[in-house]
């Protein structure tokens, strides 16, 4: 299984925050977010990763320069970063052949959370939160029948089961497979300023993806200044108490 960690994005609102860098690069308890996701991925028994880069490229390949224990890390830079997800993960395209994680690299979370998702009986399966406020903003899982539906921003009624995308996605070789060639066709219409979530309802109306909840477990997604604060205060003091367990 190869990990594909999207990391190439601006992250405008955190620019004071990061002192300029990629905010995959800020730090929470003196690691960054990026590091931090590979030390889960090889905790977990996943062995390769690919890091898209694009903004701040050459600050996150210094930072992966001296190697992250147990896990063979490569990047592909997405040079048009400015427009919309969906390029970074078409710039890992070549992955895309094999079982894969696709992940953002904006996430801090408890180490089991990605075991959880590498060990999951669901060939295809998201990391689903039932727990979390849904403000409007948040990318918000739809299921009906055991499997996911639909992800919608902001979420949509008539559905069983609602509850937000961790940002992880793990998948078949076949379900990859199929899913670059559903970012080939939008890349071709040009569609480009888009979210990679955006594609995802194409691939879930030809694939069953299952879920495996995460209520209560420590997590959060970094966007905002107050996302830092309460990454350290809060977040990682709860990560910390689980590896002591």
């Amino acid at each position: 299984m190869t990990a594909v960690i999207l990391a190439a994005g601006v992250g405008k609102r955190l620019l004071a925050a990061s002192g300029g860098k990629p905010k995959c690069l800020i730090e929470i308890g003196g690691r960054s977010l990026l590091l931090r996701l590979l030390d889960c991925l090889a905790s977990a028994g996943v062995r390769q990763a690919v890091v898209v880069t694009g903004f701040g490229d050459p600050l996150v390949r210094d930072a992966l320069a001296p190697g992250v224990r147990g896990i063979d890390v490569r990047c592909v830079t997405n040079p048009r970063f400015r427009e919309g997800a969906i390029l970074s993960l078409w710039a890992a395209r070549a992955a895309l052949e094999r079982n894969v994680l696709v992940m953002d690299a904006d996430v801090l979370c408890a180490p089991g959370m990605v075991e959880r998702l590498v060990r999951s009986s669901h060939a295809n399966c998201f990391l689903l939160d039932a727990a979390q406020e849904n403000t409007g903003e948040e990318q918000m899982l739809l299921v009906r029948g055991g499997r996911v539906r639909d992800i919608v921003r902001g979420g949509a009624p008539g559905y069983e089961l609602m509850g937000e995308s961790i940002g992880f996605l793990k998948l078949s070789a076949d379900a990859a497979r199929l899913l670059r060639a559903l970012l080939e066709r939008r890349v071709e219409a040009g569609d480009t300023g888009i979210e990679h979530e955006e594609v995802y309802p194409d691939l879930l109306a030809r694939v069953e993806v299952g879920f495996e909840r995460v209520d209560g477990m420590p997590w959060i997604e970094i966007d905002f200044p107050d996302d830092v604060v309460r990454a350290e205060r809060d977040v990682l003091p709860r990560i910390e108490a689980l590896r002591r367990t």
